[in-house]
């Protein structure tokens, strides 16, 4: 018989900025999960310690504002706006400023873990960069962070904007999920059928959902819920939030 009744949630939070009024609000963003009724969400592009969010550690505010447990993988080292070295990956993190993914839930988050995903490097990033996705070269790094609620393993990751390397990274995304029932909870990068032949004879499958980006006008889906031994139902988008992106949710079950 299938386990039912949790909610997820998946959401790119462009570090808390407000693309309204250009100001940080993770007030907001913590208002907006706790709408949401939510028992688990997977976060992207959130900051630790960085300048240009008040030095904070986001996952840890948003856990700490909505009573729930949280966990961070940094996926760069340093500043994304400026200089920064790749990420730990499997290695101990030595903590400082950093930016990457979390996961944050209601239930204790067990058995986590993280990876570094190919592609990426030490990179540094100059005035005339800005605002500008440098065609042909991701230099970002990227990585993935899994944990178990219960006997279902969840996993977040951001991927590449490029195609070919978005991809190979989904492929060793997908792997360090284990076996069992399984979430893969983010921004893919990928539109959905895009993201469909990637997935095709993997074992893995979309749960499909209304545009998410831009968050003002959307027009495509490149935030998913991908899912192994696991049935999903009611996947919602939205509320609208301060981010460019809008949130997935769904129910999911599993045997």
């Amino acid at each position: 018989m299938a386990r039912t009744g949790l909610r997820v949630a998946t959401w790119n939070l462009l570090h808390g900025l407000d693309v309204r009024t250009g100001r940080i609000n993770l007030a907001g963003v913590a208002a907006d999960i706790d709408a949401m009724d939510v028992d688990l969400v997977a976060l992207q592009e959130v900051d630790r310690g960085l300048p240009r969010t008040g030095r904070v550690d986001q996952v840890a505010e948003l856990a700490t504002a909505l009573g729930w447990h949280g966990v961070f993988a940094p996926a760069l080292l340093g500043d994304p706006q400026r200089g920064w070295t790749p990420g730990p990956g499997a290695g101990p993190d030595p903590g400082g400023p950093a930016y990457g993914v979390g996961l944050i839930s209601r239930t204790p988050l067990l058995d986590v873990a993280r990876c570094a995903l190919p592609g990426g490097g030490h990179g540094r990033r100059g005035p005339e960069h800005v605002g500008r996705v440098l065609p042909g070269w991701d230099r970002e790094p990227r990585a993935v962070l899994r944990a178990r609620v219960g006997e279902l393993t969840v996993a977040t990751t951001h991927l590449s904007f490029q195609f070919w390397l978005s991809v190979r990274q989904l492929r060793v995304a997908l792997g360090f999920a284990g076996r069992g029932p399984a979430l893969l909870l983010g921004d893919l990068n990928l539109p959905t059928p895009a993201l469909r032949v990637a997935l095709a004879r993997s074992g893995w499958s979309p749960s499909r959902a209304a545009s998410t980006y831009p968050s003002w006008r959307p027009n495509m889906q490149l935030d998913h819920v991908v899912r192994r031994s696991v049935e999903a139902c009611d996947v919602r988008v939205g509320p609208r939030g301060p981010s460019d992106h809008l949130p997935v949710s769904a129910v999911v079950a599993w045997a």
